[in-house]
């Protein structure tokens, strides 16, 4: 019996491959899902975004696993973009869920305020040893007022030991420059995901980026927030399904 293709599936800043559990129990056996966590933080920083060496890391990745399917979601969507971009003719299925692609919504007054905070309200404290500050701004940004705060004193621990890669990934997001021009040479064409109640400036973004990719499809998770993988996970994994099928390029779900 032949073996089922193989999907390579990267999560997001400060969240840890169990974020896929319920899109792989979805998908059952009709893919082989593989979902390794991302690189530690080692050399990366507020000054030293992390994607140059993930690109790197995802080579590797790639060619252990022989795989030609990607999904990815917020900073890891941003770095499997990056990577399709890099590797035209690499992949035969491709989806981002949220990528912080922020290149492509420059000049968006939203967006353009969201990358000040960024800067001042989490960059600077990153540079300046307030870590604590920093996380409370980046995980509430996506996830409400007030998320950092409810989650048990234990993982607030975990995700501060991690703070130096979680600064890495964020500064990769705010020098994000992808465009038009890049996104017009993007293969295959990608399924773009994202929650309807996600932040207002990653909608423009996804939306932004389902514009400008050749043939992009939009599943917009009704109910969802940025945590769709979590909350929406079938939905996800009938997208993935999918994703291999021609569908209706540039419509929404």
């Amino acid at each position: 019996m032949p073996q089922p293709p193989t999907l390579l599936m990267l999560h997001g800043s400060a969240d840890s491959p169990a974020c896929w559990r319920g899109v792989v129990a979805a998908i059952g056996d009709r893919l082989r899902c593989e979902a390794p966590p991302l690189p530690s933080g080692d050399g990366t920083g507020p000054d030293r975004p992390a994607l140059e060496s993930d690109l790197r890391w995802l080579d590797a990745q790639m060619e252990r696993t022989g795989a030609r399917r990607l999904a990815a979601h917020s900073y890891g969507a941003l770095l499997a973009l990056h990577w399709a971009l890099a590797n035209p003719g690499r992949l035969d299925a491709l989806l981002l869920a949220e990528p912080i692609a922020w290149g492509v919504a420059r000049g968006d007054p939203g967006v353009d305020h969201v990358l000040q905070r960024l800067d001042h309200e989490c960059l600077d404290a990153f540079r300046a040893g307030h870590a604590e500050a920093a996380m409370a701004m980046l995980v509430d940004y996506w996830n409400g007022d007030g998320f950092w705060a409810r989650l048990p004193e234990k993982v607030r621990a975990g995700l501060l030991a991690g703070a130096d890669r979680t600064a890495g990934e964020v500064a990769s997001g705010r020098t994000d420059r992808t465009d038009a021009v890049a996104l017009a040479a993007l293969t295959p064409a990608p399924t773009m995901v994202m929650g309807a109640l996600t932040t207002p400036e990653s909608r423009t973004v996804t939306r932004n980026l389902a514009a400008l990719a050749p043939g992009a499809r939009l599943l917009v998770c009704e109910g969802a927030g940025h945590q769709m993988l979590r909350s929406h996970a079938a939905d996800v994994a009938a997208a993935l399904l999918d994703a291999d099928s021609a569908g209706n390029p540039g419509s929404e779900r």
